[in-house]
């Protein structure tokens, strides 16, 4: 008689749950006591896998904290993009508002760990997340902001670096006071009304002024016009020439 086997959990599934768990106990480690005070040890006790095993795939401590970062970043990316693509809204300034509370939540929600992506740039560490990694995800503003000045939503003459300073800035620097009302004695700060000072602020310095569309509505028209005039002139010119 023979026993059907079971079919176990593949070599690839197996691998990837482990350095998901590795990765996962990785980013805890590193973010309460930061890179240098990190120990493998420790990664590999909260993975709940032999210290060891960590070494088969990360070759160092230093490849480690990379591959956390970079995850970090590429999954800040592919979550604004969501958000950005599942809008409601077609218009420039729904769709900014979206992505500020997206990104002034999840600056709150991951203050220790891109504090420590930020520490980490500062003093030059080897394992500070390439800007490519930043520049992807700070793509998602820029591409919304080039596609409001594409549709005549916003200036044209507007900087874009400018406006996403100001943009990125406003919210960290909001999100860093408003955590820091969080477990405290005073009034906690509340996230809406800082996006909707964001929207107000953008509005009134960026967007197209009604009255500049109305204008140029109006002196298309008035070009057509003029057009459709000196056309009738030359066809009534072309009737009286000799043929």
């Amino acid at each position: 008689m023979t026993t059907k086997a079971v079919n176990p959990e593949t070599q690839r599934a197996k691998l990837e749950r482990k350095e998901r768990a590795i990765l996962e106990a990785a980013r805890g480690v590193f973010v309460e006591h930061g890179f240098d005070g990190a120990r493998m040890s420790e990664i590999a006790r909260r993975a709940s896998i032999g210290e060891g095993t960590i070494y088969s795939y990360y070759e160092s401590k230093a490849e480690l904290m990379l591959t956390v970062l970079q995850q970090f970043w590429d999954g800040l990316t592919l979550e604004a993009e969501a958000v950005m693509a599942s809008s409601q809204v077609d218009g420039f300034f729904e769709r900014l508002q979206a992505l500020a509370e997206y990104h002034l939540g999840t600056v709150i929600a991951n203050a220790d760990f891109i504090n420590l992506t930020f520490a980490l740039r500062r003093n030059n560490s080897e394992v500070s997340v390439s800007r490519d990694h930043l520049r992807h995800y700070v793509a998602v503003f820029d591409q919304l902001f080039r596609r409001g000045q594409d549709r005549g939503e916003i200036r044209q003459d507007a900087v874009l670096w400018q406006a996403r300073d100001v943009f990125y800035g406003t919210l960290e620097y909001s999100a860093r006071s408003i955590e820091m009302t969080m477990d405290t004695d005073r009034t906690e700060r509340l996230q809406g009304p800082v996006v909707d000072e964001m929207i107000s602020l953008f509005h009134s310095h960026y967007a197209v002024a009604h009255d500049t569309i109305e204008t140029d509505r109006v002196t298309l028209d008035s070009l057509s016009s003029k057009l459709d005039q000196l056309s009738e002139q030359f066809d009534a010119l072309a009737r009286r020439l000799p043929q």
